[in-house]
C-alpha cells in the first residue's frame, strides 16, 4: 500500500505541467520495490473491500462524547502557537463571547421596577413572643438571614396547610424542610432553612391554601435568625368581620326565639307585659256595676292598663271604655287581643258601656290609689 501511495504521487509530479520544479528521479532501491510489487493483488483488496455490503449502525449503541478541541491562540501568520496551546480540558468559552441579552420594553421595564420597590421596600421587623422575628405578611419582601451549621425556622399561621413543595432558587446549596408543631387546631407548618455555606442569597416561594409566601434568604458567616414568624391585619379585619356576623346572628335568632314566644303566650292567654312590669304591677281596682260585663281581673304595670275577661263567648257586641276626667265621660282607644282589653294609658276611673238608652249596661272600674296628672306615678 505504500509503494502503490508512492507511484500515484510519482505519477501525479509527473503528470503536472505547471510546475516550474523537475520531477525527482526514482532511487535504485524505489526502482526494485516496485518492480517487485503485486499491483494485481492489491488491486483484487480493493475490489473485495469495495464490493461488502455496509453494515448498519445499531440504534441501541451508545452515541460517543463529542470531543471539542481547544481554542488556541493564533500568530500573525495564522498559525497556532505551540507555547499557547493549553492542555486538553474539553469545552471552554470562546473568547469575546458573550451572554444572550433580551431587550426589555417600556411595560417590561415598569413591571421590574414595581417589583423592586416592594422587594426593597420598607418591611420593618419586630421582636414577638419566644424568639420570634415578626414581619407584617404582604409589606415589603421579608428577610430570612441564616448561618452555616445553623437551622433556622420560618413559622406560617396556625391551621396553614402547604399547598406543594416550596421552591427555593438554589436548591443544591440551601435545604428546605417541612415540619409541623403542635396537632389538632393548633398545628402550625415549619419550614427549617439550612444554608451549605456563607455569602449566598436566592429566595423562596411557599404556597400555602392562605397565601403565598416569598422569602428573601442571605446567609452569613455568623449572624442568623432562629425563628421568623408574620401578622397577619387582614386576617384581624376577617375575624372582627366573622365576630359581628355572629353576634348578628345570635340577635336575630334571639329575636326570633322573643316572637315566637309572644305567639305562644298569645295562643295560650298570656297578657304581655312591659319591660319593668314586675316592678310596677297594681291590682288595687273596684270593679259595680253588671256582673255580666264585668272583667274577670283588671291591673297595670305603670304604662298600659289590662282588662281581662275569660273566654267563655259571653260578648255578642263589644263594650265601649270611656274614662272620666272632671266628671265628664271621654272615649278611650284601647285594642282588643282575645279576651283581653290593653289601654296604652293609665286611669283613675273608667266605664264600660254595652248598649245605648234604657238598655245601656255599665261597669265602673275604679283605682283604689289615683294617680298624680300625667306623671304616672302614685299619689
Amino acid at each position: 500500500m505504500i509503494l502503490l501511495a508512492a507511484m500515484m504521487m510519482a505519477g501525479q509530479l509527473a503528470g503536472s505541467s505547471t510546475k516550474s520544479q523537475p520531477t525527482p528521479a526514482l532511487t535504485v532501491q524505489q526502482k526494485q520495490e516496485l518492480s517487485s510489487y503485486n499491483f494485481k493483488g492489491a488491486a483484487a483488496q480493493l475490489q473485495a473491500q469495495a464490493d461488502k455490503p455496509a453494515t448498519k449502525p445499531d440504534p441501541l449503541a451508545p452515541v460517543p462524547l463529542l470531543k471539542v478541541p481547544p481554542l488556541a491562540t493564533r500568530t500573525q501568520a495564522g498559525q497556532p502557537s505551540p507555547a499557547s496551546i493549553p492542555a486538553d480540558k474539553g469545552s471552554e468559552v470562546p473568547p469575546n463571547w458573550k451572554p444572550p441579552h433580551a431587550e426589555l420594553n417600556p411595560a417590561a421595564v415598569g413591571a421590574v421596577n414595581a417589583s423592586r420597590l416592594w422587594e426593597t421596600g420598607v418591611a420593618m421587623p419586630t421582636p414577638g413572643a419566644d424568639g420570634r422575628v415578626v414581619y407584617i405578611f404582604g409589606q415589603g419582601m421579608p428577610v430570612m438571614v441564616c448561618a452555616p451549621l445553623r437551622v433556622c425556622a420560618i413559622e406560617l399561621e396556625t391551621g396553614e396547610h402547604l399547598e406543594s413543595q416550596p421552591q427555593i432558587g438554589d436548591g443544591r446549596r440551601w435545604e428546605i424542610t417541612p415540619v409541623l408543631s403542635g396537632s389538632g387546631l393548633e398545628e402550625t407548618p415549619l419550614l427549617i432553612v439550612k444554608p451549605i455555606e456563607s455569602g449566598l442569597e436566592t429566595d423562596l416561594i411557599v404556597p400555602t391554601d392562605r397565601r403565598t409566601y416569598i422569602v428573601r434568604l442571605i446567609s452569613d458567616p455568623t449572624r442568623f435568625v432562629s425563628r421568623l414568624a408574620f401578622q397577619y391585619p387582614g386576617e384581624d379585619r376577617t375575624k372582627w368581620a366573622a365576630f359581628e356576623a355572629r353576634q348578628d346572628a345570635q340577635k336575630r335568632d334571639a329575636e326570633e326565639l322573643a316572637a315566637q314566644a309572644r305567639e305562644q303566650d298569645k295562643r295560650a292567654g298570656v297578657v304581655p307585659l312591659a319591660d319593668n312590669a314586675l316592678d310596677n304591677l297594681y291590682f288595687d281596682y273596684k270593679l259595680s256595676g253588671d256582673a255580666a260585663y264585668r272583667p274577670q281581673q283588671v291591673f297595670d304595670d305603670g304604662q298600659h292598663t289590662y282588662l281581662i275577661y275569660p273566654n267563655d263567648g259571653r260578648f255578642r257586641e263589644l263594650p265601649t271604655l270611656l274614662m272620666m276626667v272632671n266628671g265628664k265621660s271621654e272615649l278611650v282607644n284601647f285594642r282588643v287581643d282575645g279576651t283581653r282589653y290593653i289601654v296604652d294609658r293609665l286611669f283613675d276611673k273608667a266605664i264600660l258601656v254595652v248598649g245605648v238608652g234604657k238598655k245601656q249596661t255599665r261597669v265602673t272600674i275604679t283605682r283604689s290609689t289615683p294617680y298624680s296628672g300625667s306623671t304616672g306615678k302614685r299619689s
